[in-house]
């Protein structure tokens, strides 16, 4: 049982490939690391985190129909009733399938006025009590229901920036509007500094990036990066985390660093 209050984060970039997925995995595992009793919310079709969590994804999340779709499509129930088991005793998963774009469009199109209150509705206090992080992984579309269903849920939003990626930099514009208009019926919701993924230490691009990114979002930068590294594809490939794939590397290290400074940030803003 979660002791102190449960931070719920939203994972925000509307450009595809900087490391929302990678960093949902891989910050929450560092975390239960940790101890800390985490829920991972997968709300990309592509299913990245919920295929890597999952201990069984095929036979849990598929076939026993464990999935955010068959909520979404559920009377009353509570997500409580679709989490599944992940390889990782402090890490549960609300998991995500290829069918969950279409139950999008299903969504949008019932233009029901309640249709921002998702996930309020699902996410009961006593559900929120287990867990001291809930995370939320979104698709990269910025017309997104269930991203803005996430951040409406969530104390904070947490935008993830390619280092070496420009346009990862220059898509803030739009995250910028999502969120003032969230704020409009969430004003509590706060951004963490900013994450750079895919960091290159002796690249002249990565240093002005970070530069950059301090001096344009209001949040500022983890002085914590992620390295670019082919052990995160190789990772992937592998369906596990950075942390039971290579525990040693620069990367597993990384993302430990992170969650210790958003531990940090995060009990310092509660002050």
């Amino acid at each position: 049982m979660a002791k102190q209050k449960t931070q719920i984060i939203t994972i925000v970039c509307n450009k595809g490939g900087v490391g929302r997925s990678t960093t949902a995995i891989n910050f929450a595992w560092s975390l239960a690391n940790k101890r800390k009793n985490v829920l991972v919310c997968d709300l990309d079709a592509q299913a990245n985190s919920s295929s890597t969590l999952a201990k069984n994804y095929n036979r849990d999340v598929v076939e026993n129909g464990k999935n955010i779709t068959n909520l979404l499509k559920s009377s009353g129930d509570s997500a409580s009733d679709y989490i599944v088991s992940t390889r990782n005793p402090n890490i549960k998963l609300l998991a995500s399938t290829l069918m969950l774009d279409s139950t999008e469009v299903e969504m949008k199109s019932l233009l029901d006025t309640n249709i921002f209150r998702l996930f309020i509705h699902f996410f009961s206090r006593k559900l929120k009590s287990q867990f001291d992080y809930i995370i939320f992984d979104t698709p990269p579309q910025k017309a997104s229901v269930l991203t803005l269903n996430a951040l409406l849920l969530s104390n904070w939003y947490w935008y993830i920036l390619s280092a070496e990626d420009q346009w990862s930099l220059d898509a803030r514009v739009v995250i910028k509007k999502i969120i003032d208009d969230v704020k409009k019926l969430n004003p509590r919701i706060k951004p963490l500094p900013i994450l750079l993924t895919k960091y290159v230490n002796n690249s002249a691009q990565s240093r002005e990036m970070k530069k950059v990114a301090d001096d344009k979002f209001s949040s500022g930068v983890f002085n914590a990066t992620i390295p670019y590294s082919n052990i995160i594809a190789k990772s992937h490939s592998s369906r596990q985390s950075i942390h039971e794939y290579s525990p040693g590397s620069m990367v597993a290290q990384s993302y430990d660093k992170v969650a210790l400074a958003v531990g940090r940030f995060v009990n310092k803003k509660k002050k």
